[in-house]
């Protein structure tokens, strides 16, 4: 295992406070390479967070915790239904409302937690952080997609990139 001695997103805004816009749209599009990657090798991270997403001191982002990581049998976005996940694993704010309600899921459970993530480094809390995470877990699944937008500072393209997220 490589020792990334930068730390975890999440440390950094523990420490720092929420990451300015320039900063986490740089960070975003690294996750969004790392992500590329997973997903045209077929494999689903199923936990993408703040705090596994790391920080080289360089400024390069590293995707930790292959844990939950699942290899899917087929490259589409959606996936077969056959194909698709059913279990749930993953953080339950940054999960998506299929992952939550077990109906089927695969690539595109992680682009619903990169734009969990986004948020995060916004704002400094992953969307919902406000409830208890089952309250969290309910909301999400019930709602399947109604999720508060980055708050009026932020640009118009990270906004839409957030919310584009976070459709269902």
């Amino acid at each position: 295992m490589e020792f990334v001695p930068g730390g975890s997103i999440s440390s950094i805004i523990n420490r720092f406070g929420p990451l300015p816009e320039t900063v986490f749209c740089k960070y975003t599009r690294q996750i969004l390479q790392g992500v590329a990657y997973l997903h045209e090798n077929c494999v689903v991270h199923r936990d993408i967070k703040g705090n596994n997403v790391m920080l080289m001191p360089t400024g390069i982002i590293k995707l930790i915790d292959f844990g939950c990581a699942k290899r899917l049998a087929w490259a589409g976005l959606n996936g077969t239904h056959s194909d698709m996940l059913k279990s749930m694993r993953g953080t339950p704010y940054w999960m998506a409302p299929e992952v939550i309600n077990e109906s089927g899921y695969g690539r595109k459970s992680d682009i619903w937690s990169i734009g969990c993530t986004v948020f995060e480094m916004a704002t400094g809390k992953p969307p919902l952080a406000s409830m208890d995470r089952m309250a969290a877990m309910f909301y999400i699944g019930a709602h399947r997609g109604l999720m508060p937008p980055l708050p009026d500072r932020f640009s118009e393209p990270a906004a839409d990139f957030v919310r584009l997220c976070l459709t269902r």
